[in-house]
């Protein structure tokens, strides 16, 4: 099914206000976030800024990937301020051989550094803490923006575009080109643009497109396509993570890594977090409170490593169970099966998010209502009782878990030429046992 088919959807996506009424409405939203987080009150709970970026955007941003692929990136306010500087003041110099090199390890660095300063500083607990964080991403985008072609910033420095890549694998929506069009085009307007629309702001090519990883439904390329070439099409979750045609290293290392610091951001609320930052401190000969920062960077290394080497270790005993793996080798068994995680750490942000929004989200008229100077008594934080929110999340744990053994089970079928159940195995005890450690994080009080 083409939704471009679709009489309005077409006329929508070929329209000049998409997605420009979208970014209008997130620039809108972001100038009344950093405006209230910078000049209101440092009170978290009274702010309504901070209401709105981590109790309404930041739980709800992982879900989008699911039902929208990337479409954030095509509303994001930063992109549409980088592509105004450049219409301004651009340069338009070509992207650093670094950045392009190196891109996806730099994303999941900063990923790993802005998680880091988030898990010791407290931004959510800080309005001030997190303007300063916002001028300073205003700061790195209006530079990008003012240097370099394109969406150079969104294509190879942005931390969300980091695990956004990944979970939109797993989403439910899918651009690709009609090869048997493409191969008579000779214009390449989809990625060179025309006089009037911009090409492809992250430098694809719709014909080589392959997977959605990359890809922000900006509409671009509909637009510029003098051959209706483009489609898309909603599909079965996780339907392109047993076929990626060339899996990637930093891909397989995000995912792991990510769900690491979901497990330790989950941990930081259980009881048995401070008996763990003691015993670190006593391991590391470090007072636990005065060298907290250091400790909880040395935990935060040893949970983000944990899901990859078990990942390695669940490759090692899925060629010792099954000598026909396809003559791979431990490092590619390693990645073609790291892509089966993808949908449990999905489900684990997004549980971890849910948490916060139906948790939290009432706070936000309320807080709303102290900005205009109401401050009305009672209750502001919970919809739901804690016990329903747990289950909604036991739920979300549960689905996810069953994309990724079931794309475990189908990238077994591929490389495994004589027992695929035996190499799956190791993998679907990782998965399960991953699955255990988040259930018990969100059902312990």
């Amino acid at each position: 099914m083409n939704l471009l088919n679709i009489p309005w959807t077409r006329a929508a996506l070929r329209s000049r206000i998409y997605p420009a009424a979208f970014q209008w409405a997130t620039a809108s939203a972001f100038v009344l976030v950093l405006a209230m987080v910078l000049f209101g009150t440092n009170n978290a709970g009274q702010n309504f800024g901070m209401a709105l970026a981590w109790t309404v955007w930041w739980p709800l941003l992982p879900l989008s990937f699911v039902f929208a692929g990337r479409f954030w990136c095509a509303a994001c306010p930063l992109a549409w301020l980088s592509d105004q500087v450049q219409r301004i003041v651009g340069v338009r110099l070509s992207a650093p051989r670094v950045l392009v090199r190196y891109g996806p390890w730099i994303m999941a660095a900063l990923f790993i550094l802005i998680t880091y300063l988030d898990q010791t500083w407290q931004f959510d607990g800080d309005a001030r803490k997190t303007g300063y964080l916002l001028l300073a991403l205003l700061s790195v985008v209006v530079f990008f923006g003012a240097f370099f072609e394109r969406r150079t910033f969104c294509r190879y420095a942005c931390f969300v575009g980091a695990f956004a890549s990944n979970y939109s694998r797993a989403g439910i929506v899918e651009l690709r080109a009609d090869a048997g069009r493409c191969r008579h085009c000779r214009t390449s307007d989809c990625s060179r643009g025309t006089t009037s629309m911009p090409g492809c702001p992250v430098f694809l090519f719709a014909p080589a497109v392959e997977d959605s990883g990359t890809c922000h439904l900006c509409g671009n390329c509909v637009k510029n396509c003098p051959h209706d070439a483009i489609r898309i099409s909603p599909r079965l979750p996780t339907a392109e993570l047993w076929s990626v045609p060339q899996p990637r290293l930093p891909d397989v290392v995000l995912v792991a890594i990510v769900m690491g610091m979901v497990l330790i951001e989950n941990a930081a609320a259980l009881r048995l977090w401070n008996p763990l930052v003691e015993q670190a401190g006593m391991l590391l000969h470090l007072d636990p409170y005065a060298s907290y920062p250091l400790i909880h960077g040395f935990l935060l290394t040893v949970f983000m490593l944990a899901p990859l080497a078990g990942l390695v270790v669940g490759s090692l005993l899925s060629e010792a169970l099954d000598d026909k793996v396809s003559r791979a080798t431990v490092f590619q068994n390693s990645m073609a099966f790291g892509y089966a995680m993808i949908p449990l750490a999905l489900a684990s942000h997004v549980a971890l998010g849910l948490h916060r929004l139906l948790r939290w989200s009432r706070s936000v008229p309320f807080a709303f209502l102290a900005m205009m100077g109401r401050f009305p008594a009672g209750n502001h934080a919970a919809w739901l009782p804690n016990p329903t929110v747990c289950r909604i999340e036991i739920v979300v744990l549960a689905l996810g878990t069953a994309g990724s053994w079931y794309s475990a089970w189908r990238i077994a079928k591929q490389h495994a030429r004589g027992k695929p159940l035996a190499a799956c195995l190791p993998h679907a005890l990782l998965l399960l046992g991953m699955l255990v450690a988040n259930v018990y994080a969100v059902s312990e009080p």
